[in-house]
């Protein structure tokens, strides 16, 4: 019945949630669905304004636990052929490592959200609790590093005639500006992640969140193997929820193209 009554009423429950499309919100209520039928252990919220309400009474009407987690912050760097000073990486380094942040995580049950403790939520660090593949963990925060060292070289660039910036306004200007549509390399990249990996993983992935790697777009991937092992617990359990997400997937895929 519950599952029924928000087929039919779909709330925001997602951090992706957006009132011209139902796949993130679908997609949620599946995730909620495996985490009671132990299938997965945890599911994390973004936005807290649009979601938290919505998707905690739906976890207390499945049953199931949620918890404001407090855990600290981590900067992600990998090295990249052009690197960014030492320096610099030392101010995000200290801005942001170490800082405390909550989220909201649901389970099953408490001794699960216990288990936590008081975690690392860096890109990396989240990936891993939710359970994502190993591959496009690593595939994601190389694409954010690399996304620092354009924003890097486009501050550079900006800097007249050789002058010297202080550090914290060079890295200031970098938090300004990184992945925005003023820093032309960042604005092709993110493009072509729009295309070649959102997009595709709404048509042919929808059972998962986040973005599929290079790799995993192909056949017989890890990723693909772990939305089809959600999409027959789907198909077997929840029919009508499993035809819904695949129709608002390839809808949302379309805003993409």
């Amino acid at each position: 019945m519950i599952v029924d009554e928000f087929i039919e009423n779909p709330e925001p429950i997602s951090g992706f949630s957006n009132p011209e499309n139902n796949w993130p919100d679908y997609l949620g209520l599946l995730h909620l669905l495996l985490i009671k039928h132990g299938e997965k252990k945890y599911h994390m919220v973004g936005d807290p304004e649009r979601a938290w309400k919505n998707i905690c009474d739906l976890a207390e009407k499945l049953g199931l636990k949620w918890r404001i987690v407090t855990g600290t912050h981590a900067f992600d760097y990998q090295k990249q052929a052009i690197s960014i000073p030492q320096n610099i990486l030392d101010l995000f380094d200290n801005a942001r490592n170490g800082q405390p942040v909550e989220e909201l995580v649901i389970a099953k049950d408490d001794a699960t959200l216990d288990k936590l403790g008081q975690p690392v939520f860096s890109h990396s660090n989240t990936g891993k609790i939710l359970e994502y593949s190993d591959c496009c963990i690593n595939w994601f925060d190389e694409n954010k590093s690399i996304g620092w060292k354009e924003v890097y070289e486009f501050v550079m660039g900006r800097i007249e005639n050789g002058q010297t910036e202080k550090e914290e306004e060079i890295a200031e200007m970098m938090a300004q500006y990184y992945e925005s549509d003023y820093v032309k390399s960042s604005r092709k990249r993110i493009k072509k992640i729009v295309v070649n990996h959102i997009a595709e993983s709404r048509n042919t992935m929808p059972f998962i969140f986040f973005q599929p790697c290079d790799a995993c777009i192909g056949p017989s991937s890890p990723t693909r193997k772990l939305n089809d092992r959600y999409a027959n617990f789907a198909k077997e359990k929840f029919p009508q929820l499993y035809q819904k997400i695949i129709d608002e997937g390839k809808k949302d895929a379309k805003a993409f193209e």
